[in-house]
């Protein structure tokens, strides 16, 4: 038997969308699953529309995924394997090899018609509603001499693909089942352009006949080109492979998934926003597969141990926006706290101080103690640094949120937050914590993922400093409502405000410890 083998064939015209990722992740999955290649071909015959850049962004998108290839391009001096070269513009050589087989075979003709009028005839279709809009296979039958005339007359043909006019076409697809087509509803199609460019239909054909592909999943959109090349496959005496034809993915209101619908980004800008590439690949391999009843998070591995190309369902998947936010904040807490450091530093630097940020520094400790603070309360990693920015500037106004609380308690708040802050001020604490080596290395007392502690060097047992931990910072604060007569949820409110400039975020008493007491009483004297 023929070992498996599955290809990706993206054009270079633009960057790697959720469909095509999703196209290069199934044949990916399905070519492990079978222990087959999962080969990558460049369909780059849009010549004016490909480029350099766009090849890049979708290696880059797809490496990024970790969707690795067996075959293609950049895989060494031997042109990417055995069945290279991987692109179409390098292999123009085969497709005129091939047309010329079909000529010769009549299963190809040489087609003068010019582009206006071809226009013309479409116009006229619709003008008279005809139930069939195509070409009218006016050079179908033309003679030798006909030609001869108009290559004299100076005219260049397209090569057109001579359909069968009344025939019934039988295909079992992996995921449709069994569909009958029948010709009548398909136009003889140009196969190369006068400038000896192939198109789609044809090269793909030409190509997987020579890279000896047996599998072939693609989206639905194309299930009708596939009819049309399986007569080429047929006419140039070759198996067809086996074909997949994956639903479309759907927007919130169940139409085919547009780029300007919300949410909906490029692979690269997930990236550049901080989605977890993790979490982005999970996401994809749901629209329209199922993992387990009752699991959707799981790791490449695991997807391909289980994938099938036939429980790929045939109705269409809707893309949900929240469920992959979930998803990404699902991943992000799996991690331990020094994995979520290390992969939010680009979207820390320039909130963070260089010498807290850099990596081994003094400040390192602190560092892990804010990102756990806010490991449950971020679902991608650009929003660590959107979220605490109020640690390293003094908030120059409150947020909505914040200024509520405020008004709340507006006549009684300033008395409580200076009497704090002189609270503050005779205390023992550390003058200020961020700076200080062995007060950085504290680590605030959170939950972790696992439902330990968090993770970094834990607080050495509170003795003659009251603040030494969040845990009694908070009991001396209550002590303080107490003897006050406030009541403390009225306290805590106002006080969360000055210091962070918002009613949202990690608990008080871990704002407090991680502010340090001489910023502390300047915003609360503020």
């Amino acid at each position: 038997m023929t070992a498996p083998r599955l290809r990706f064939a993206p054009s270079p015209t633009g960057p790697l969308h959720l469909g095509g990722a999703r196209t290069a992740m199934y044949n990916w999955a399905l070519a492990r699953a079978l222990g087959g290649a999962f080969v990558l071909r460049i369909e780059d015959t849009d010549c004016e529309r490909s480029t350099d850049a766009s090849l890049q962004i979708i290696l880059e998108g797809l490496r990024w995924l970790g969707i690795d290839w067996d075959e293609g391009p950049e895989l060494g001096d031997c042109g990417g394997g055995a069945h290279g070269p991987y692109f179409q513009m390098q292999r123009l050589g085969l497709y005129r090899e091939a047309a010329e087989r079909l000529l010769a075979s009549g299963h190809a003709y040489r087609c003068y018609c010019t582009p206006e009028r071809l226009a013309e005839l479409r116009e006229e279709q619709k003008a008279n509603k005809s139930p069939f809009i195509g070409y009218d296979g006016r050079c179908r039958d033309l003679t030798a001499e006909q030609c001869a005339a108009h290559e004299a007359a100076g005219r260049q043909p397209n090569l057109r693909f001579r359909m069968p006019t009344d025939r019934v076409i039988q295909v079992h697809d992996l995921i449709r089942g069994d569909v009958e087509v029948n010709t009548r509803q398909l136009d003889d199609w140009v196969m190369v352009r006068i400038d000896g460019v192939p198109l789609y239909n044809f090269a793909c054909v030409v190509d997987d006949i020579a890279m000896a592909i047996t599998h072939v999943v693609r989206g639905e959109e194309h299930f009708l080109n596939g009819i049309k090349q399986l007569l080429v496959f047929e006419a140039l005496g070759h198996e067809a492979p086996r074909y997949a034809h994956i639903p479309l993915i759907l927007n919130a209101k169940g139409a085919k998934l547009s780029k300007r619908d919300p949410g909906v980004k490029s692979v690269l800008e997930y990236r550049d926003l901080g989605y977890p590439p993790e979490a982005v690949f999970n996401y994809i391999a749901l629209l329209g597969w199922g993992f387990a009843a009752d699991r959707d998070v799981f790791t490449r591995d695991e997807m391909v141990a289980a994938f099938k190309i036939e429980n790929v369902g045939k109705a269409g998947a809707r893309f949900d926006l929240e469920k992959l936010h979930w998803m990404c904040g699902e991943y992000v807490r799996r991690w331990t706290v020094e994995q979520c450091v290390e992969r939010s530093r680009p979207w820390l630097e320039g909130v963070v101080p260089a010498d807290v940020l850099a990596p081994g520094g003094a400040h390192q400790g602190w560092l892990r103690n804010i990102v756990a603070c806010y490991q449950e309360r971020v679902q991608i990693l650009s929003e660590f640094g959107d979220k605490i920015g109020w640690l390293f500037a003094d908030p120059t106004e409150l947020d909505d949120g914040a200024q509520k609380k405020m008004q709340k308690h507006g006549e009684l708040a300033p008395e409580w937050l200076r009497a704090f802050a002189e609270l503050l001020a005779a205390g023992n604490a550390p003058p200020s914590w961020p700076a200080d080596r062995s007060a950085a290395d504290r680590a605030v007392r959170l939950p972790s993922p696992s439902g330990g502690q968090a993770q970094g060097d834990a607080p050495p047992p509170a003795t003659d400093c009251p603040f030494d931990t969040p845990a009694a910072i908070e009991a001396q604060t209550r002590a303080f409502c107490d003897q006050r007569g406030i009541k403390f949820g009225h306290f805590v409110h106002p006080l969360r405000a000055v210091l962070t400039g918002t009613d949202r975020g990690p608990g008080l008493f871990d704002v407090v410890f991680l502010l340090g007491k001489e910023t502390c009483i300047r915003r609360a004297n503020k």
